[in-house]
């Protein structure tokens, strides 16, 4: 069930109204048997997978918490959910990746496998290595039962495209169970409304056509025609996995849940060390947290060039999270040696939330400039094709024809960009506002009512988020 489909529509409100019935002690069960189910219905035969990689991982914790030797039990589960994730994922990549070598040594082409790709794989499996980490690190007060954890994992707001929940993060709160308030409640129905909004209205009404036709064959159209269909895909992007993530807190608010801050405003950064502070937070947070601090490079600790490496390998391997593909890899190395050049050239950088002034301008247009031309590799299915992309945009006339109303749609989109980042410090006491005065409810709900019926005038044209490949 898609969040933006009747079916979920119906799946959630009735939750809610037994949610409400039930007593809190009940509630967990509930949501428990609403996740299980709402997995269940993607893909019927992966809620197997999904039981057993979190009932094998708990039995491990429980012995690393009894044992004497706790690292045994940290290698066997991290590996564990290492190497379930790399069959899933990657075996058809490495096996097609080495056919042209076993071609050329033995004259034998290995079957490529084909496998149907587990939804949201890659985000519960994320959530276990950091539970086993934290667990094995005394980060968690006691290890919880298996209902507990298993919630934890598949809490379905979240299960499919995060946000990544760390255990002393989320496990309190379920344990507290959801405390549902009125200021709790009109913040989760705003961010449900403006998640939607900009995943149906804005990523797949508006952006999503333009971007998927110059994309479907790179290099036959006039660079500006190019140009744009990129900036295009960078909002595409970002409002359709913002969106995601805004739904999926709203959804946790009116449940009594608070769940991560995911995005802030990234295209508004000065430099790539303040992108990833600003873009898929608890993705780049958990990279720093288990990969770049526990790579047998010594980090920070050996010297800048160790940092260096580390710091690119890191970056590597969050390329190849996204996808099982070259492009990505080259992708996240691409970001990789941009992080390393921005460490090496800049020694006293701004704090990322120093407020945005005038002076910043170019930097954050310099700074656009590099992710957008990164994006062809994430967007393009191959790498002839990026190049015939990249070709198009550097070797064609920039002193033709612009595609108009494209063009315009990109504009409002950097408007709206920037609108959030106006809004985001003001909107607590602008809530307050409305909540002191009596045309503050009418006010709400007439601007609640008209965003809900421009979604669903355009609903017609929404499909699976981007996030949801991965």
């Amino acid at each position: 069930m898609l969040f933006n489909s009747a079916q979920f529509a119906v799946f959630f409100t009735l939750l809610l109204l037994a949610y409400h019935v039930l007593p809190r002690r009940s509630r967990g069960g509930l949501l428990l048997g609403a996740s299980l189910l709402f997995y269940f219905l993607w893909v019927p035969q992966y809620i197997v997978l999904l039981l057993a990689d979190v009932a094998v991982n708990y039995l491990l914790l429980r012995r690393m918490v009894a044992s004497k030797r706790p690292k045994l039990y940290l290698t066997i589960s991290v590996s564990f959910t290492l190497l379930l994730l790399a069959y899933f994922k990657y075996a058809a990549f490495i096996v097609e990746s080495l056919i042209p070598l076993s071609d050329a040594l033995w004259g034998w082409q290995p079957p490529v496998p084909e496998l149907i790709l587990p939804l949201g794989i890659s985000f519960f499996s994320f959530q276990l290595i950091a539970l086993s980490v934290d667990t094995y690190n005394g980060r968690l007060e006691a290890l919880p039962s298996f209902p507990r954890v298993l919630l934890f994992i598949c809490f379905f707001p979240q299960l499919i495209a995060g946000p990544i929940l760390r255990g002393n993060q989320f496990l309190p709160q379920l344990e507290r169970g959801g405390v549902i308030t009125r200021e709790r409640v009109r913040r989760g129905i705003w961010l449900i409304a403006s998640g939607a909004a900009k995943k149906i209205v804005l990523a797949d009404f508006f952006l999503k056509p333009y971007v998927d036709l110059i994309f479907s064959d790179p290099g036959a159209a006039s660079a500006p025609v190019h140009l744009v269909a990129l900036y295009g895909f960078a909002f595409q992007v970002y409002f359709d996995f913002s969106g995601y993530s805004d739904i999926a807190r709203g959804l946790a608010c009116l449940l009594g849940f608070e769940l991560p801050l995911n995005f802030r405003e990234p295209y508004l950064s000065r430099n790539a060390a303040e992108h990833w502070r600003r873009w898929h937070i608890t993705l780049s947070t958990w990279l720093r947290d288990y990969v770049y601090a526990y790579l047998p490079l010594g980090g920070n600790r050996l010297g800048r060039s160790r940092a260096y490496l580390t710091l690119f390998i890191t970056m590597l391997l969050g390329g190849l999270w996204h996808g099982a593909g070259w492009t990505f890899v080259i992708w996240g190395g691409l970001h990789g040696i941009y992080l390393i050049v921005h460490r090496a050239c800049v020694r006293n950088p701004r704090h990322p939330e120093a407020p945005l002034a005038l002076r910043d301008a170019p930097a954050i247009f310099g700074h656009f400039q590099v992710v957008c031309l990164l994006y062809i590799l994430f967007r393009a299915p191959s790498l002839g094709e990026a190049w015939l992309f990249t070709q198009a945009l550097f070797t064609k006339s920039y002193l033709v024809h612009w595609p108009i109303l494209p063009t315009l749609i990109v504009l409002v989109c950097i408007g709206l960009h920037f609108g959030e980042y106006w809004l985001r410090p003001r909107l607590p006491r602008l809530q307050q506002t409305l909540a002191d005065h009596s045309w503050g409810s009418a006010l709400e709900g007439l601007a609640l009512g008209s965003l809900a019926a421009l979604v669903i005038a355009m609903g017609g044209v929404a499909g699976e988020f981007i996030y949801f490949q991965f």
